[in-house]
């Protein structure tokens, strides 16, 4: 089913006359699917969900189980591993294929005690590098960049609150730019769909300070 905007937010309005709550419905889930996937602000961090331990790539993320229902991973933002009995966290930073190549012609095979990188290998697998033993693996935890599906029809209350304006601008942009509608304002869709590209950036720069 469409998502309702009742069903998203109640507090979520969008006056226009004459407009049918399908097409509002429809412009919601295209500007809420944009707004997260752009914006990066919808972080999930999994932590003793995964099972490392007999692994030497990122096991599957499971909607529902180990992220929200109806969302998905865009992607994957920091690996981590504890040191000292786990008392402390470094962020394993992501290389390409290319970058580990340059560096290291046998990331490939390499072992260690100690992860530097992780990286993607196609089809959805990502690895550490090097191999990385078992205590290690053990400790590691990731933190995803997640989105919503088209099925989503709920929000967690503090990003909606904090971006809902911005949300709002990029639906009134979708609708008032329909031709030959009586809610048709090419200039005011114009300005709200600056305004919500400025409120991806502004949310993007917002989350990656924090």
């Amino acid at each position: 089913m469409p998502i309702s905007l009742d069903t998203l937010k109640p507090e979520l309005r969008v006056e226009l006359p004459g407009i049918p709550e399908p097409t509002l419905n429809a412009a919601l889930i295209r500007v809420t699917r944009q707004f997260f996937r752009d914006s990066e602000v919808w972080k999930y961090e999994l932590d003793n969900v995964l099972d490392w331990t007999t692994a030497l790539t990122f096991p599957t993320i499971t909607p529902g189980v180990d992220i929200p229902a109806d969302t998905h991973v865009s992607r994957i933002d920091t690996v981590k591993y504890g040191t000292g009995g786990g008392s402390s966290n470094r962020v394993v930073d992501f290389k390409t294929r290319d970058q580990l190549d340059r560096e290291n012609p046998d990331w490939e095979t390499e072992e260690g005690s100690s992860p530097n990188a992780w990286t993607n290998l196609g089809g959805g697998i990502s690895r550490i590098v090097p191999i990385a033993a078992a205590d290690v693996l053990a400790s590691l935890t990731i933190r995803a960049i997640i989105a919503p599906d088209p099925t989503l029809t709920d929000l967690p209350d503090d990003l909606f609150y904090d971006n809902e304006e911005y949300i709002k601008w990029g639906v009134l942009a979708q609708l008032m730019k329909i031709p030959g509608k009586d809610w048709t304002n090419i200039a005011a869709a114009g300005k709200y769909s600056r305004d919500f590209k400025e409120g991806i950036k502004e949310a993007r720069s917002r989350s990656q300070a924090e």
